[in-house]
C-alpha cells in the first residue's frame, strides 16, 4: 500500500499534466497512447486497404475494422438504429470522352476542342445536354453595384455563354480595387458561377492558366475520374454548367475584341475597373456526354450512453472521415494516411479512452466515420439530412481531418468561435493541460483556403451546432501517394488527440446546453478534394 501511494504522489508531483486531470477523467487520458494510435493506423492505411476509395472494397473492410473496435469498447449503435452502419446510395457520374466543344468566331468559321485535352469541367450536371449559344465575355464576373464595381453593366447575359477570368487569378491580385473586394464580397468560384446563374446564363466559360493543357495531362486520372454523390440529392443540377478552358481557346474567343486574357487582365488591374464586351460573332456549341450508375456506401456510427438520465438524450460528437482516393488504375496506392487515417485513428482511441472510465460522461457521445468526405462532405450531408439523433439534441461536434504532420507541438485550430464562445473557451482552458500552440490563422473565414468549408464539420455548423476542426496542415504528400504511415508524427497525435479527450469530457458534463451565442459565417460547401 505504501508503495503505491508513493507511485500515486511521483506521478502528480513530476507529470504536472496529469495533475489538471480530475479524477474521473484520468484513466482515459492516460490511456491515449502512441503506440496504440500507431497500430490502428497501421492498418487503416495499409495496402490491404487500397486507398480507402468510397464505394469500394477497401473502405467496406475499413468500416468493418471500424464496427469491430467500436464494438470491442462496448459501443453500440446510435439509438434506434439496429447496426453502427448508415448506409446510403449514390449515384455515380462520368464524362464521356465524346464530349467536345465547337467553336465558331469572325476569324475562324469553325475550330473543334476535345475534353480532357483543351478543358475540363467543374460542374458538368449528371445527364447528358447539349448547349449552344453566343458568347459573351464579363471580366472576372463581379456583379457589387454597390461597391461601385459590377462586370454585367450593359451586358445581356441571359441564354448566353459567359467567358470568365478565374477567380483563382484574384488572389494574386496583391493591391487595389480588386483586392479589397475579393476579402469583402468572399469571392470565388462558387460566387462567380452563381452570379452567372442569377444573370441568366446557360454556361460559364473559366479561362484557365496557360498551362491548363499540362494540367491536364498530370491530373488527367483524377479530371476524367467518375463524381460521385447522394442519391437523395440527385439530379443535382443545382449549379450552373461550367468548364475550365485553356488560355489558347479563351485567346480564339477574344482575338474579335484584339485581345488576349493576359493583356484584359492587366489593363483591369492597371485600370482598376470592370471590362467586359460582347465578342462579335463568338459562338458554342458544347455536346456533354455522361453515363451514370448507382454506388452505396456507409457512415459508422457508434454511440456511448451518457450516465444522467436526462442529460443521455444530449450528444457530442467525435467525428473524422475514413475514406481518401483508392487505388489508381496503375496500382498506384493513396493510402492516406495523414488524410484522414490520423483524423480516424483518434476516433477510435477516444471511444476507448472514453469508454475505459468507471465513470461515463453525463451526456452520450457519438463517435462517426464519415465516408464520401473527399467527394464533397457527402456522408456527413447525408448524417445531418437523415441524423440518427435530433440534431437539436448534439451540443458539439469536435472534427478532427488530419493531425500526423507537420510542426511538432503545432495545431490549427478552426472553427471555435464561430458559433459559441463557450466551447472555444473550453478548448483554451484544456490546452493549460497539454501546452500545444495553437494557431488561429485558418480560423478567418476569409483566408483564401476556406478550411473552415472544407470537412465534415461544416455540415453540422450551418445547421447551427458549435463545431471544432483540429487540423495540423497540409504538405508535399497531400492527396499523393506519399501519404504514409512512416512520415506520421505519433506523439504529436497523442498529444491532440488527448486535448480533443479533455475538450470533449467538459463538453459533455456542462450543467447546462452549450451556449450558441454567436452568428454562423455565411459560406458553400466546397469540399476538400482539388
Amino acid at each position: 500500500m505504501l508503495k503505491r501511494k508513493f507511485i500515486l504522489f511521483y506521478l502528480i508531483s513530476v507529470t504536472p499534466v496529469f495533475a489538471q486531470v480530475t479524477p474521473e477523467a484520468r484513466i482515459g487520458f492516460e490511456s491515449i497512447r502512441a503506440g496504440d494510435m500507431r497500430a490502428v493506423l497501421n492498418f487503416l492505411a495499409s495496402d490491404a486497404l487500397e486507398g480507402r476509395e468510397t464505394g469500394e472494397r477497401g473502405l467496406d473492410l475499413a468500416a468493418r475494422f471500424l464496427e469491430t473496435q467500436f464494438s470491442l469498447n462496448g459501443l453500440t449503435p446510435a439509438p434506434g438504429a439496429q447496426s453502427m452502419l448508415q448506409k446510403f446510395d449514390l449515384v455515380m457520374t462520368q464524362v464521356n470522352e465524346n464530349t467536345a466543344i465547337t467553336m465558331q468566331t469572325e476569324k475562324n468559321p469553325e475550330q473543334h476542342y476535345h475534353w480532357l485535352k483543351d478543358f475540363y469541367g467543374l460542374n458538368l450536371g449528371v445527364s447528358s445536354s447539349s448547349l449552344e449559344g453566343e458568347v459573351v465575355f464579363a471580366g472576372y464576373g463581379i456583379s457589387a453595384p454597390e461597391e461601385k464595381w459590377d462586370d454585367y453593366k450593359g451586358l445581356d447575359v441571359r441564354d448566353k455563354l459567359v467567358l470568365l477570368l478565374s477567380s483563382r487569378g484574384l488572389t494574386s491580385v496583391q493591391e487595389g480595387k480588386l483586392a479589397e473586394l475579393r476579402t469583402k464580397l468572399k469571392f470565388d468560384n462558387n460566387r462567380q458561377t452563381r452570379t452567372a446563374q442569377e444573370k441568366g446564363a446557360r454556361a460559364a466559360l473559366i479561362i484557365g492558366p496557360a498551362s491548363v493543357p499540362e494540367a491536364i495531362k498530370e491530373f488527367r486520372r483524377f479530371l476524367g475520374a467518375p463524381r460521385m454523390s447522394l442519391a437523395q440529392a440527385s439530379p443535382r443540377e443545382s449549379g450552373l454548367v461550367n468548364f475550365v478552358i485553356s488560355e489558347a481557346m479563351a485567346d480564339a474567343l477574344l482575338s474579335s475584341a484584339g485581345a488576349t486574357a493576359q493583356s484584359i487582365k492587366e489593363k483591369i488591374v492597371k485600370g482598376g475597373k470592370p471590362m467586359s464586351r460582347k465578342l462579335g460573332k463568338a459562338s458554342m456549341k458544347i455536346n456533354i456526354e455522361i453515363k451514370q450508375w448507382p454506388a452505396n456506401s456507409q457512415n459508422v456510427v457508434a454511440c456511448l450512453e451518457g450516465s444522467d438520465p436526462i442529460l443521455k438524450n444530449q450528444f457530442v460528437i467525435f467525428s473524422a472521415h475514413y475514406d481518401h482516393l483508392g487505388k489508381r488504375p496503375d496500382g498506384t496506392i493513396f493510402n492516406g494516411a495523414d488524410d484522414d487515417g490520423s483524423g480516424t485513428t483518434a476516433i477510435v482511441e477516444l471511444a476507448q479512452a472514453f469508454a475505459s472510465n468507471p465513470i461515463r460522461p453525463k451526456r452520450s457521445l457519438l463517435f462517426i466515420g464519415h465516408a464520401g468526405e473527399e467527394k464533397g462532405l457527402l456522408g456527413s450531408e447525408y448524417f445531418t439530412s437523415n441524423p440518427l439523433v435530433p440534431l437539436e439534441s448534439i451540443t458539439t461536434n469536435l472534427n478532427i481531418d488530419m493531425i500526423g504532420r507537420n510542426d511538432s507541438n503545432s495545431v490549427y485550430i478552426i472553427g471555435s468561435d464561430h458559433l459559441s464562445s463557450e466551447l472555444h473557451r473550453i478548448n483554451e482552458d484544456a490546452n493549460k493541460t497539454i501546452g500545444l500552440n495553437f494557431d488561429y490563422t485558418y480560423n478567418d473565414v476569409n483566408d483564401p483556403n476556406r478550411f473552415y468549408y472544407r470537412s465534415d464539420h461544416y455540415n453540422f455548423a450551418k445547421h447551427g451546432i458549435p463545431i471544432i476542426f483540429y487540423f495540423t496542415g497540409t504538405h508535399e504528400d497531400y492527396h499523393r501517394p506519399g501519404d504514409d504511415v512512416e512520415k506520421i508524427n505519433f506523439d504529436k497525435m497523442q498529444k491532440i488527440t488527448r486535448l480533443i479527450y479533455l475538450t470533449g469530457w467538459q463538453a459533455a458534463n456542462l450543467d447546462h446546453k452549450l451556449i450558441v451565442d454567436r452568428t454562423p459565417p455565411e459560406g458553400a460547401v466546397t469540399g476538400s478534394r482539388p
